[in-house]
């Protein structure tokens, strides 16, 4: 079972270990009110958030709708639970999503029996707030990695959850995705000091230099500059960076 960990008081992280790399979702427990960011691979992965949640009641945001950050929602409970994502998330459900499961459950039989797709509930469209009494949570699309991916924002804590739109060593960057976009989005975060840390989905927690090192990033792939990036690369990274300057051509 994964473990919780303490970020900032009634802020919690989870990592899981999904082979090649780590994936983390967050916990953020208000006055009467829970959020949780993410769900992750599987509904064990949700385990540990079940005694701090308790009876509250719980509203479920995606970062996007890729497989590893939404297929936990089983494992929390479903009363008073709204499940918030962006328009394109829940079209997402429709597509490609319900496809990934299928492929995952033929490939490897057993291990994902216990994956139920669970949809947003509720949508939006640019962004949208979440009351969670003592704090609030201000989640923003901030499309690039995936057209639906959004970041979410926690002011009273400086806490900016970045989902997968940042990450540690280098994003991940499909082909066609829109660079520019993408970049101005992290510029504008990246420049609001009211910002002190930032939790990506994937690599280490910091502050807006990861914010920065994402933006040196992209700029140079963008305009198609020679990268350096520092530190050895694990091989699904080394693997993302060449399949990155692969991608960079059909970026728009």
């Amino acid at each position: 079972m994964s473990a919780i960990h303490s970020l900032q008081s009634a802020v919690w992280f989870t990592d899981v270990a999904l082979g090649d790399y780590d994936v983390r979702g967050v916990l953020i427990v208000g006055d009467g009110r829970a959020l949780v960011w993410d769900t992750l691979s599987h509904p064990r992965d949700m385990r540990p958030y079940l005694a701090l949640i308790n009876d509250l009641d719980l509203v479920i945001a995606y970062s996007h709708a890729d497989w590893d950050h939404i297929w936990g929602t089983a494992g929390l409970p479903h009363d008073r639970t709204v499940v918030l994502g962006h328009r394109v998330c829940l079209e997402r459900f429709s597509t490609d999503v319900p496809v990934t499961l299928d492929q995952k459950q033929a490939a490897e039989p057993g291990p994902w029996d216990d994956v139920r797709l669970l949809a947003p509930t509720q949508v939006f469209e640019d962004e949208t707030t979440v009351d969670l009494g003592s704090m609030s949570v201000t989640i923003h699309h901030l499309p690039g990695h995936t057209p639906d991916c959004c970041v979410a924002f926690v002011p009273e804590r400086g806490l900016l959850l970045v989902g997968d739109a940042a990450e540690t060593p280098c994003p991940v960057v499909p082909e066609g995705c829109p660079l520019d976009v993408w970049i101005a989005g992290l510029e504008r975060w990246a420049g609001d000091s009211r910002v002190q840390t930032v939790v990506p989905a994937h690599g280490a927690i910091g502050g807006r230099e990861i914010l920065d090192r994402n933006i040196h990033y992209l700029q140079r792939l963008r305009d198609g500059r020679p990268i350096e990036i520092a530190g050895p690369l694990s091989d699904f990274y080394r693997h993302t960076h060449e399949s990155n300057l692969r991608a960079a051509g059909t970026a728009q």
